[in-house]
């Protein structure tokens, strides 16, 4: 079994935390008089105008944002980076999902070294867990979660006489009806073919297991009952034309949203900040969120989880105490959480951040682009209902990736949708186990 065998296990305490926020904890002090450059990746909207306030705090850091696009983009250069041992940054944005792997190539800071411990006390509690597994090493700084949620336009369901759908049921029988109505012009949802998290949320709401630690081995079942229900599901109606299958944060699908002829999806709580700075005045104040539907009505609303990321110092950065400090910053103080919520609607980490008085404010976005509906009560309800038992494996990356292709075959019609989780996990076990691990 592979060193640095880092996994995550979510439980999502974030809507049963009462937590007033104070003023900001005191950071780490270094020496102001070092000037530094420090280079951070992210795909955060706006991130240029949160670290405004850093530099001001702090003149003698200079920071420098290089946006690569989402996160596989970022992913694969930063893997290249750190195989190579040079071109690395000194801070990049990774997902919870993919953390596993990163650590495990010895190319992240651990930054106990640097203090993080002291800073566990203020983030929710399964957030810390992801970045510190065994409770000592801390591979990175939590920066925000990703329960799940719908998202529609308003205007356009009232316009063919629908209601927002609260079970499954009820969303595949108004899916025809648009379609139909439309002439096949306007879908009501959209099926991100590409990013398995995406999918895999959808599957976690329904208990869906895919990854489990079993004593020093692991059990991978991505052919899982919850899986096999929801691909169905789904395969039927992309089969019948009912909803669409355009490429997640693509121009295509932006166009569409914005134009009405993709009027609903199923996003992470970080999700309508990202509606609100592409689609800007576009279809702007006719968006809505909701839960998310049901495979049985009534009783708890059940959720899952999309992404969520952390900010990681690279071995290969200059100034590790300086980053440190730069990561977190950028996730527990006040001003930052605002700006980051504000610009790119991430929803934080950090316990105080969830009761920062902008997450409720109507007025700006990603609130206002939604109507001035108080979006953040919707995903803080959707948190309540996620299962909390989620583990992801370090070899996550390769699932990802293996992912697309099953998809793409189902999607083109060569495999079943039984059949494409089948060699899913068939593919996937077989790469884990050709890398070291110790799987079944």
């Amino acid at each position: 079994m592979k060193k640095a065998a880092l996994f995550v296990s979510l439980a999502l305490a974030v809507s049963t935390l009462s937590v007033s926020y104070a003023a900001d904890p005191a950071f780490p002090k270094l020496d102001t008089s070092k000037k530094v450059t420090l280079e951070v990746w992210s795909w955060v909207p706006g991130l240029d105008k949160t670290v405004a306030a850093f530099t001001k705090a702090y003149p003698n850091i200079s920071v420098k944002i290089v946006n690569l696009g989402g996160g596989p983009n970022t992913y694969t250069k930063l893997n290249t980076a750190l195989k190579a041992g040079s071109g690395a940054p000194d801070v990049a944005q990774i997902e919870y999902g993919f953390l596993p792997s990163f650590a495990d190539t010895g190319g992240l800071v651990d930054l106990s070294k640097y203090g993080a411990n002291d800073y566990k006390k203020y983030f929710v509690p399964w957030t810390w867990g992801q970045v510190s597994p065994e409770g000592k090493a801390v591979y990175a700084i939590p920066q925000d979660t990703g329960p799940f949620a719908m998202v529609y336009r308003a205007d356009v369901l009232s316009k063919y006489g629908l209601a927002v759908p609260k079970t499954w049921d009820q969303f595949a029988k108004e899916a025809a009806v648009v379609n139909a109505k439309s002439g096949g012009k306007v879908k009501l949802g959209n099926f991100y073919s590409t990013f398995a998290p995406w999918f895999m949320a959808l599957a976690w709401a329904d208990g869906g297991q895919f990854f489990k630690r079993d004593g020093d081995g692991w059990i991978q079942t991505l052919n899982n009952p919850s899986a096999k229900k929801v691909l169905n599901y789904w395969y039927g109606l992309i089969k019948k034309g009912d909803v669409s299958t355009i490429g997640a944060f693509s121009a295509d699908y932006w166009n569409a949203a914005g134009a009405g002829s993709i009027i609903s999806n199923f996003e992470a709580a970080w999700g309508p900040g990202g509606y609100a700075g592409s689609l800007k005045d576009k279809s702007a104040g006719l968006w809505r969120a909701a839960p998310l539907p049901q495979w049985t009505a009534g009783g708890v609303v059940k959720s899952g989880n999309w992404g969520g990321s952390s900010n990681v110092v690279t071995t290969q950065s200059k100034n590790p105490q300086e980053a440190t400090l730069f990561a977190l910053w950028l996730n527990l103080s006040s001003s930052a959480i605002t700006a980051n919520w504000n610009n790119g609607g991430l929803f934080p980490a950090s316990a105080a951040g969830l009761s920062l008085p902008a997450l409720n404010d109507k007025t700006k976005n990603p609130s206002k682009f939604f109507g001035g509906q108080n979006i953040n009560a919707v995903y803080a309800e959707a948190s309540r209902g996620v299962n909390v038992n989620f583990q992801w494996a370090p070899w996550f990356p390769f699932a990802n990736d293996n992912f697309n292709k099953q998809i793409d075959l189902m999607i083109k019609g060569k495999l079943t949708p039984d059949q494409a989780l089948d060699a899913w996990q068939a593919e996937t076990l077989a790469d884990a186990k050709k890398e070291g691990y110790t799987v079944k």
